[in-house]
Formats: structure tokens, C-alpha cells, sequence
């Protein structure tokens, strides 16, 4: 008998501890010493360029609004899994303008997102496109920014070299632009981001496939969660 309930008490002991063990990571997990979220509390605004009747830059059969919406949705995704409050101008194919609008279409869509991005008073804003021009050799991503404000280049910065260290198709840097309009009128820290060049058959082969379309958007999530560190900023030189 004595045996007995020495086992059993060797048992429930057992049990206890790993019970014990088991509250201690859950609670672990819950105050965030085992789960990372370094963007918590970081609102950011995506924004998947063109949509609707706006096709965008056209390579082949491909238009630019279907391949920037599909990585800014992965954009997203990483970013939520950082910790990050995603809003996005656009979750569908479609733009911010009214169908029966009877003025500039690309005016009022324009308007409403820079409207949308600073109502929300978000953290960062990143604006998400595909570039395609005559020249069908040129390829590789480059990120834009509006030169009014030193963050917005540290913002670029930052995304521009987690794109050259991951995709490694690009040697161009980080470069300020003065007329897009979203950039112009974003009052927190901006980026636009050319992803690739649908003009060049080989890089478009690459970005409508699932896989690529996941790296570039770790890249520029990389590059965003970057941002808000104390890293040194990378070189633009």
C-alpha cells in the first residue's frame, strides 16, 4: 500500500510540474518575453498602387494593380505577425474614386488615399507598384521617397537595402522624387516602392509567382521593421 501511494504521489508531483511549466510559458508567451512583436503599436498604411479601372503599368497580359495588391497583402500578413497595425488604401481590385465621378477619376482616387493615409495618422506609409518603360532591360526594385522630410529618406533607405540584400537584382539605391503625389501630400514617413519592371520578361516571369511576390514583401516588411530600430542607417551612396 505504502508503494502505491508513493507512485501515484510521484505521479501528481510530475503532473504538477509540468503544469507549473506549462502556465509559466503561457504566460511567457502572453507578455511578450517569447513572442517578438517588434512593431507593436505601429500603425503603417500600405497602399497597393492603381486598382479598378487604373490597370496600372502592363507587361505582357499582366497589369501592375493585380501584382502590387498580391504583395501588399503579403506585406501586410508580415507586418501583423511583427505586431503592427495594417491598414491598407485597398484590399481589392478596385480605387477610392466613385464610378459615376465626372471629373479626373485618377484625381479623386489620388485624393481620397492621401486623405485615408493621414486621417489615420499612421507610424510609416508605404505605397507598393511595378514599373515598366521602352528599355526592356532594365530590371531590379527601387524605392522612392519625397525629399521634404529626413525620415522619409530613412524610411527608403532602409527598404531599399533589405530589397539589394534579399532579391540581390538590384544595385540601384534609394531615390528622392518631388511629383508623385501620395509622397507630396503623406504628412508621416513615406516610401514608394517599384518592385520590379514588368517591361523586362525575365523579372516578370519572377514577380507573378507566389514565392518571389512572398520575398519582395519580406523585404520591404524587413525594411519598414528596420526603420523603427536603432540600426545604423545604410549608406545611400
Amino acid at each position: 500500500m505504502k508503494r502505491r501511494w508513493l507512485f501515484w504521489g510521484s505521479i501528481i508531483m510530475v503532473l504538477a510540474f509540468v503544469t507549473l511549466a506549462s502556465a509559466k510559458w503561457l504566460i511567457s508567451w502572453h507578455t511578450g518575453q517569447s513572442w517578438h512583436t517588434p512593431l507593436a503599436g505601429r500603425v503603417i498604411v500600405l497602399d497597393a498602387g492603381h486598382g479598378g479601372p487604373d490597370g496600372g503599368a502592363v507587361g505582357g497580359s499582366i497589369e501592375e494593380k493585380d501584382i502590387t495588391l498580391k504583395i501588399t497583402k503579403d506585406i501586410r500578413n508580415y507586418l501583423q505577425e511583427m505586431g503592427a497595425i495594417v491598414i491598407m488604401t485597398r484590399d481589392r481590385d478596385t480605387d477610392l474614386a466613385d464610378d459615376d465621378f465626372s471629373g479626373s477619376h485618377k484625381t479623386q482616387d489620388l485624393v481620397r488615399r492621401a486623405k485615408m493615409v493621414n486621417k489615420t495618422h499612421p507610424d510609416a506609409f508605404v505605397s507598393i507598384h511595378m514599373n515598366a518603360i521602352p528599355m526592356p532591360s532594365l530590371h531590379g526594385a527601387q524605392t522612392f521617397y519625397h525629399p521634404k522630410s529626413s525620415e522619409n529618406r530613412k524610411l527608403a533607405l532602409f527598404i531599399q537595402d533589405s530589397l539589394k540584400q534579399n532579391l540581390e537584382n538590384t544595385k540601384r539605391y534609394a531615390k528622392p522624387i518631388g511629383h508623385v503625389y501620395l509622397l507630396k501630400k503623406a504628412e508621416a514617413p513615406s516610401a514608394l516602392v517599384e518592385v520590379g519592371f514588368l517591361s523586362n520578361a525575365a523579372e516578370r516571369a519572377l514577380l507573378i509567382q507566389p514565392n518571389y511576390q512572398k520575398k519582395a514583401a519580406s523585404s520591404i516588411s524587413q525594411g519598414i521593421m528596420r526603420y523603427f530600430t536603432n540600426e545604423k542607417i545604410p549608406s545611400d551612396q
